[in-house]
């Protein structure tokens, strides 16, 4: 009985014992789980990025030698997700790698801070994602037998967005006939991660507009093509338009996902332009080349050749057309409804006269219109204008002294020249009016005397003298001291301005010194009339001179040559013509510029007193400077009791003086005087005086 009770004891130790050890091999030896203070979950947008911790705890004695496994990264990729494993717990991993062949984990240790990482792309879905995690055993035969799985959970967030455009091939403006229709077609885009309804609306028309469908259901990131029918108005014209919204609203966010999109739809216009200067207006010197370019747009539906063309022009006012100047017409091709900038090859080129002035303005009109358009139905004119301009610059030239005896009473030019030569042999003029630019110019003249100084005196200035460029002009400018100026002096300041730049000028300075009438240096200045207030007797005046042995061939020989021997206080153009050309040799007086003797006439006699001793004549270029061999001796004068008939002299009027104003001449004797421009004579023309 004993010994029954013994084996039976034994037998229910063993059969703990097997059921003991059978319990703890179901035990596992590792947990694989979250990691610590996490739950496995989180959210992404598109295009981001999200990092998830997990960690694993050997739960014997022994290390363990553990692989790890993202399982479904495949299907997580077809919806815009990538997940790998970026951290082993111990490094960072660069390799993105969906598995992670060995992780050795210590007896009884863990492993934690192993790092999945999932990213989306711009296209991920919206939805809620697993990530599967295994964990395998690599000591056991079959780790089947020992894997853990554990799921991480992904949110991506929605996200609504539409957008609108033309379909390809198509364009935002489009033409219509009058009366009737044209279509568009619309590309409706769902440009957000889900699936949308999008209603269309359209807006700010004035034509008959609708929509082939006014609402579409588009799966996330796809699109759908639409049409829009515009019709025009029976009333309407060629060139109008109608300007079209399109508004497109997604159902998933009324508030913030819309789209709008603009058309225009034109009546088209039959070999319609439109035109537009890039700039109206420019600007150069003489001689140069100015370009024109243009926006220009075909308002009609087929393709054309255009031409940018000229039409008119003008300087200042219409009809006065520009001399000098040219252009260069341009032209090119456009496609139906094109726009374009015309390139400096096919635009509108206007060259500048070489001898333009400056500040001059000339306006162009031009026409563009389609080569065909014989009849300019669709033609349009445009105008341009093209500025001169250059660098000015004005000088006043003293090329003698600035110190000038003035006699009183007596006007005085400062357009006369003084004795001194140049050294070409010409006389100087007192002061002149160089321009130095290469383009010509409008100065103005203005004079001052000094403070305190010309109260009473009498200054006559020029109107505006226009100068060509490289150009020189006297100036003529009258100055008369009075009497009670005798013995003393002033300071004139004259000032020219460039009228291109009034901020270019120059200014010189004369000191008049006045003289007694009786004591004054210088030839004598008298004002004679029309026909005869010569202050001498012509009848004294030719005996004195036969007497002195000129002879009246020396007499004629005095040349005027120099155009000071005019003068008038109002005078613009320093341009003479020469009364007593080809006078510089004796010869037969059948010459114009020779005084003509009229028939004799009866004349009153001579008087009794002797007459009056003549001045020494200015030494001017009339005068030569070695006088020439006397001429032979002329036949005995008249008796005294025939009198010398009166001299006729014939003066030519100069550039830029009218009738009525004063201009001045040299007589034969060598004295100034002063002649009145009779009415009806203008620059160019001729008269006589009697002297």
């Amino acid at each position: 009985m004993t010994e029954v009770r013994t084996l039976t004891l034994v037998t229910l130790l063993i059969s703990i014992g097997f059921f003991l050890g059978e319990a703890e091999a179901d035990e596992p030896e590792f947990e694989f789980r979250f990691g610590w203070n996490e739950d496995g979950t989180g959210n992404l947008d598109g295009d981001s990025t999200l990092n998830l911790k997990v960690e694993v705890e050997n739960l014997f004695t022994e290390p363990k030698d553990l692989q790890l496994d993202i399982t479904n990264n495949d299907a997580l990729q077809s919806s815009g997700l990538r997940a790998w494993w970026s951290h082993d717990g111990q490094t960072s991993l660069s390799s993105e790698s969906t598995n992670l062949a060995s992780v050795d984990v210590g007896d009884n240790g863990t492993v934690e801070n192993i790092t999945v990482t999932i990213r989306t792309t711009e296209y991920a879905l919206y939805g809620e994602y697993n990530i599967d995690l295994r964990c395998r055993d690599n000591d056991e035969n079959d780790p089947e037998t020992t894997e853990q799985i554990i799921q991480l959970t992904v949110n991506v967030n929605e996200k609504a967005e539409v957008s609108l455009k033309i379909a390809e091939g198509g364009s935002s403006e489009g033409s219509v006939d009058v009366g009737g229709e044209t279509t568009y077609q619309v590309q409706v885009n769902n440009d957000g991660n889900r699936q949308d309804t999008i209603s269309l609306a359209i807006s700010s028309n004035d034509w008959d507009s609708s929509f082939s469908e006014n609402s579409v259901t588009i799966d996330a990131f796809s699109n759908q093509i639409v049409t829009l029918t515009v019709s025009s108005e029976s009333s309407a014209n060629y060139g109008d338009s109608d300007e079209s919204t399109i508004t497109a609203t997604s159902g998933n966010d009324e508030t913030f996902a819309s789209d709008t999109l603009d058309l225009d739809t034109y009546v088209r216009v039959y070999y319609g332009l439109g035109l537009e200067a890039i700039s109206q207006s420019g600007s150069g010197e003489p001689g140069s080349t100015v370009t024109f370019n243009f926006k220009i747009f075909n308002k009609w539906s087929e393709n054309v050749d255009y031409g940018i063309l000229w039409k008119d022009w003008y300087r200042g006012t219409p009809g006065n057309t520009p001399q000098g100047w040219s252009y260069t017409e341009g032209g090119g091709a456009l496609d139906a409804f094109e726009e374009l900038t015309t390139p400096s090859s096919s635009s509108f080129k206007v060259t500048i006269s070489s001898s333009a002035d400056a500040g001059e303005v000339v306006t162009i009109i031009v026409l563009a219109k389609v080569n065909d358009d014989s009849d300019n139905v669709g033609a349009i004119e445009l105008e341009i204008e093209v500025r001169v301009e250059g660098e000015y610059n004005i000088q006043l030239i003293v090329p003698g002294s600035d110190q000038i005896d003035l006699p009183a009473g007596q006007a005085f030019s400062l357009s006369s020249y003084t004795d001194e030569r140049d050294e070409d042999g010409n006389l100087k003029r007192i002061i002149t009016l160089k321009n130095f630019a290469k383009v010509n110019d409008l100065v103005t003249i203005t004079a001052t005397f000094d403070t305190g100084q010309g109260a009473d005196w009498t200054l006559i200035v020029p109107d505006p003298i226009a100068i060509v460029a490289s150009g020189e002009e006297a100036l003529f400018i009258s100055v008369t001291a009075p009497n009670s100026a005798a013995g003393g002096q002033a300071t004139l300041t004259i000032r020219a301005e460039s009228g291109g730049d009034n901020s270019i000028y120059d200014e010189a300075t004369l000191t008049f010194t006045v003289n007694t009438i009786s004591t004054a240096s210088g030839p004598e200045t008298d004002q004679l009339s029309e026909e005869s207030d010569f202050p001498v007797n012509p009848i004294w005046l030719v005996s004195i001179v036969l007497i002195i042995g000129l002879g009246s061939a020396a007499v004629f020989g005095l040349q005027q040559k120099s155009k000071g021997a005019f003068g008038g206080s109002e005078q613009k153009v320093d341009d003479f013509s020469d009364e007593w050309a080809g006078m510089e040799n004796p010869a037969p007086p059948s010459t114009a510029a020779v005084p003509q003797t009229p028939p004799p006439a009866a004349a009153p006699p001579p008087p009794a007193a002797t007459p009056p001793q003549p001045q020494a004549p200015p030494s001017t270029a009339a005068v030569p400077e070695t006088a020439p061999p006397p001429p032979p001796q002329p036949e005995a004068p008249p008796p005294a009791a025939a009198p010398a008939p009166p001299t006729i002299l014939t003066v030519t009027v100069p550039e830029g003086v009218m009738a009525g104003q004063q201009i001045q001449i040299k007589a034969p004797t060598g004295q100034l005087v002063n002649v009145k421009v009779p009415e009806g004579c203008g620059p160019g023309s001729q008269f006589k005086i009697q002297i």
